[in-house]
């Protein structure tokens, strides 16, 4: 073997022993949770201006399909209480979204059934993504971020400035993340993206793991603990242990994954649904108070 050869085997042990030394265990994965539209309810006299005006940029201004907002679900440890939702909301700063109560409404209650999870996979990303997310906390809302996700000014997206905590709006922010934290994660910059369009890169690349459908079979304890997590009161569910929590998550993470690989958009569409449904009642049942 020659000192060449030494040189590098000595450079992956390092490498490795400091990756086992920062390695947190939250895990090689995070979901970016996307909203649909509300469309009962759109143009209702009880809107505020700004909200016209920010349902009339979200519609118009981005591809199909459209999404209205785009957050952060951060796994943690087995074990960690913290919250794990972190996002930015209009006329807001951004921070983890913690209070039980307000959670449970927004989350489980005026937006049940519109929430769409895509998992954005990178070796420690939980950890790394949670680091970012702290050093983002307090990042002021700016609804003229959109004018560099519309087509006619994304060739402007370069220019808008794009540091920790610059103003941004939801998938400006989210991008800005998930950039910072995964290296070559995303294709533009976070100024070029809104959410539909942050959706639909996300999916591209989520397409490319080619995830095989057979890593999708399930033992018996995963399909029992799936089947209580999608479909078993909330009651029942707080006393959910934290394993079968994660075999539920992780069998429709790999679900979603594999289906957009090899389903059709219905299957695509329904496992996305389930995985935000599992998400969200994992993370206000278990991750707020």
């Amino acid at each position: 073997m020659t000192y060449l050869d030494l040189h590098v085997n000595l450079e992956r042990i390092l490498k490795a022993k400091q990756y086992q030394t920062s390695d947190d265990e939250s895990g090689d994965v995070v979901f970016a949770l996307f909203l649909e539209p509300c469309e009962p309810t759109h143009g209702s006299s009880s809107d505020s201006i700004i909200e016209r005006v920010m349902s009339y940029v979200v519609e118009n201004w981005q591809p199909s399909p459209v999404m209205t907002h785009v957050e952060l679900v951060v796994p943690l440890r087995s074990g960690s209480k913290y919250p794990v939702n972190f996002a930015l909301y209009i006329n807001s700063v951004s921070g983890w979204m913690g209070n039980r109560v307000d959670n449970y409404r927004y989350y489980l209650g005026v937006n049940a059934n519109r929430w769409r999870a895509i998992p954005v996979f990178g070796k420690g990303a939980a950890r790394l993504v949670r680091k970012t997310c702290d050093e983002s906390v307090g990042v002021q809302y700016s609804l003229l971020r959109y004018v560099t996700a519309s087509k006619m000014f994304r060739g402007l997206s370069g220019l808008v400035p794009n540091k920790t905590r610059s103003a941004a709006h939801c998938a400006t922010l989210t991008a800005r993340i998930l950039n910072n934290s995964l290296c070559g994660c995303l294709q533009h910059c976070a100024s070029w993206y809104g959410p539909a369009s942050l959706f639909a890169d996300l999916s591209v690349n989520l397409r490319k793991k080619a995830v095989a459908p057979e890593t999708t079979i399930m033992d018996p304890d995963t399909i029992a603990a799936l089947r209580r997590v999608l479909h078993n009161s909330d009651d029942d569910l707080v006393s959910l242990a934290e394993d079968e929590w994660m075999r539920a998550i992780r069998a429709l993470t790999l679900k979603t994954a594999a289906s957009e690989t090899h389903g059709d958009y219905a299957m695509q569409k329904m496992t996305q649904k389930q995985l935000a449904t599992a998400l969200l009642r994992w993370s206000v049942l278990q991750h707020s108070t």
